[in-house]
């Protein structure tokens, strides 16, 4: 039988393009629900399909594979505390700051979310966050709060010792940080989504929009843009920032935090780094890839050290052209750094994340790979790689990496 009808059905349900996981994967899905459902073909699964709403959720799960974990892209987070110093009239008892994660997959996302802003200095009184996710089974597991060590990633764990207490089913998240999110199964293109809500102050959309093809892609950024508050921002995937810039939205100068607000460019009020976010972010870094020197660095003497640190070319300022959405340019000063000071896995890793948003897919993945090589326990790479590779088609190589990065986390848990 023909998929065809199946990815229109996932299209009108929750706006997926069948090309961004690829019909292999469909294929694979809809013999399982079959299976588990007990009937004799897809001709009687698809008639199942038309009487069950909740058999629809059940394919939906099959077809979505989550992959979250706690502060991921940590720049998204320290961007978002600076509201302090950019609208402090936002964060008030009376008008509390209004935020949205969606889709909020497990809940990894909107309780970093509430834990960036807490240790900032936030009282919980002072903002709410709204979740929202279209599978009822990764609601269940963000309602129950109690993670594995694949939700922990990276090297700046401190937060799970101030929030988690370790029991037998794992990390449990205090209540503190629980009762500041509100979970609801709806999808980004529901007809009742949020109806009667307020605008959002501040909108976390990252990595949906890359399983859309274009016109959708159009459509729901309309959807977040009519959701925004006037002087909102919006955080998106590494991947979508490109798309951002078609629309009436300006992207906010934090490198790699992939941030965008309405309205045209303001005059930049001076911002001051938040000391709070110092027990997860280096206030010194301000990039996703890890501060690893490379082979070729290492051997270098100081004073060659000191000389970069001195050269006009950084990958800061790279950074800064992605996050403006002059990817070209952006990739140009990567290879001109590269060449002045070696080849490293920051380099690299950035230039991946930079062809990836330029929709530059076989050049991304070499960058990915060129960065594992350097720094073979980059998690940042081989999770990037691997959800490369999962819209290319290699689902096989995509779950090596996937294995790969856990069994590198459960080796380096600290």
């Amino acid at each position: 039988m023909p998929l065809a009808k199946f990815e229109s059905m996932l299209k009108r349900t929750m706006g997926l393009d069948i090309q961004s996981i690829g019909r292999p994967m469909l294929e694979r899905a809809l013999q399982e629900r079959q299976g588990s459902c007990g009937v004799a073909d897809l001709d009687a699964y698809w008639l199942l399909l038309q009487m069950s709403e909740q058999e629809q959720l059940q394919l939906i799960e099959s077809v979505i594979v989550p992959e979250t974990w706690f502060f991921r892209n940590r720049e998204a987070f320290q961007e978002m505390v600076q509201l302090q110093q950019r609208w402090p009239r936002l964060i008030s008892a009376s008008q509390p700051l209004r935020i949205l994660s969606l889709p909020c997959s497990t809940g990894e996302e909107p309780y970093s979310i509430a834990m960036a802003l807490l240790d900032a200095g936030v009282p919980p009184q002072h903002f709410q966050i709204d979740a929202i996710d279209i599978s009822p089974q990764s609601l269940h597991v963000a309602r129950q709060a109690v993670y594995g060590k694949n939700s922990f990633r990276g090297e700046y764990l401190s937060f799970r010792d101030r929030y988690f207490a370790l029991n037998e089913q794992g990390y449990a998240l205090s209540e503190t940080v629980r009762q500041q999110v509100r979970f609801a199964q709806s999808n980004l293109f529901a007809a009742d989504l949020l109806a009667g809500q307020a605008p959002y102050d501040i909108i976390f959309c990252r990595n949906l929009l890359i399983y859309f093809d274009r016109a959708t892609q159009h459509q729901a950024v309309t959807i977040l843009i009519r959701r925004l508050a006037p002087e909102g921002l919006v955080f998106v995937g590494p991947a979508e920032s490109a798309l951002m810039m078609l629309h009436e939205l300006t992207p906010i100068k934090a490198p790699m935090a992939f941030a965008f607000r309405q309205g045209a460019p303001k005059p930049e009020v001076a911002r001051t780094a938040a000391p709070p976010l110092a027990a997860y972010v280096p206030q010194t870094q301000v990039r996703t890839p890890r501060a690893a020197v490379t082979r070729t660095a290492q051997a270098r003497p100081a004073a060659g050290s000191a000389a970069q640190q001195q050269s006009p070319v950084s990958l800061t300022a790279a950074q800064l052209l992605a996050d403006q959405g002059k990817l070209s340019e952006a990739a140009a000063l990567c290879e001109q750094f590269i060449r002045q000071h070696g080849a490293s896995a920051a380099a690299y890793y950035l230039m991946a994340v930079i062809h990836d948003a330029a929709d530059r897919k076989q050049a991304a993945a070499d960058c990915y790979r060129k960065a594992l090589y350097l720094e073979p326990s980059h998690a940042d790479a081989m999770t990037h790689l691997a959800a490369l590779l999962q819209t290319m088609g290699d689902h096989a190589g995509a779950k090596l990496l996937q294995q790969r990065a856990r069994r590198s986390t459960e080796n380096n848990p600290s």
